[in-house]
């Protein structure tokens, strides 16, 4: 297994009986993304950056990664009730496990520990904010397509984090987002808009319009490889709207 230099990783979380689809996206300056439902940003700590670095670099996590895979090509992944699988990448590593039914055939104490240290950034739970460094908002619009159950509604956010949406059947409503919100946005909107989107193959549900240069309009469908982007996005502006 060639060496790997510190580079962005993610560590994802899938499966469980409340069918999590968690993914946590960290910088090489230790500034993470987390894509969930309920979607959030945060700063890791220069210790914890360190020893992250430490860990993923490590000729350690380097033969892990190999005795997994060579495992994974020799037996077939079980599958069970509950079952939760967890997984870490950078670059050409990518390692995954599944509990509480895989068969640990040996320690993987570097894997282990990468999964420790992150778990309560999973849970939206970070050493710090993102540093107020950071450029701001990019101006944005989401639009709800009409639906049989659901209204349509328009979110049109500013570049200085102020929102109004505009929905059937109750007046507009402006809010101010919270430095978390703008911080979790303005990444979210980065990993969205940093391919361009192809041509939608399915039903549209929603449209995103972004404010960058070139300009990004498209449907949901159009993100094919960035549907838990797409999805945390939503589920941020409608949890801020009460929606």
């Amino acid at each position: 297994m060639p060496s790997e230099p510190f580079g962005d990783f993610a560590v994802s979380e899938f499966g469980g009986i409340d069918g999590r689809q968690n993914i946590l996206y960290v910088r090489t300056d230790g500034v993470a993304l987390l894509v969930s439902r309920a979607p959030a940003a945060g700063q890791f700590s220069d210790q914890t950056r360190e020893r992250l670095m430490t860990l993923l670099t490590s000729s350690q996590f380097r033969k892990e990664v190999e005795r997994e895979a060579q495992r994974k090509s020799q037996t077939p992944v079980p599958v069970c009730a509950d079952q939760i699988t967890t997984q870490v990448t950078m670059g050409s590593l990518s390692m995954a496990r599944t509990e509480p039914c895989g068969d640990k055939s040996e320690p993987t104490p570097a894997f282990d520990e990468i999964v420790s240290i992150v778990a309560p950034a999973l849970g939206g739970n970070f050493d710090g904010p993102v540093e107020s460094a950071e450029p701001r908002l990019v101006p944005m619009r989401l639009e709800r397509l009409p639906l049989q159950d659901q209204p349509a509604y328009t979110i049109k956010v500013k570049g200085v984090g102020r929102a109004m949406i505009t929905i059937a059947g109750r007046e507009s409503e402006l809010h101010t987002l919270s430095v978390e919100q703008r911080d979790t946005l303005r990444l979210l909107l980065g990993r969205l808009t940093a391919k361009p989107a192809a041509p939608c193959t399915s039903k549209a549900r929603y449209r995103l319009n972004v404010d960058t240069e070139p300009p990004v309009s498209a449907a949901d469908c159009g993100f094919p490889e960035r549907q838990p982007e797409f999805g945390a996005l939503t589920s941020l502006m409608e949890n801020a709207f009460g929606v």
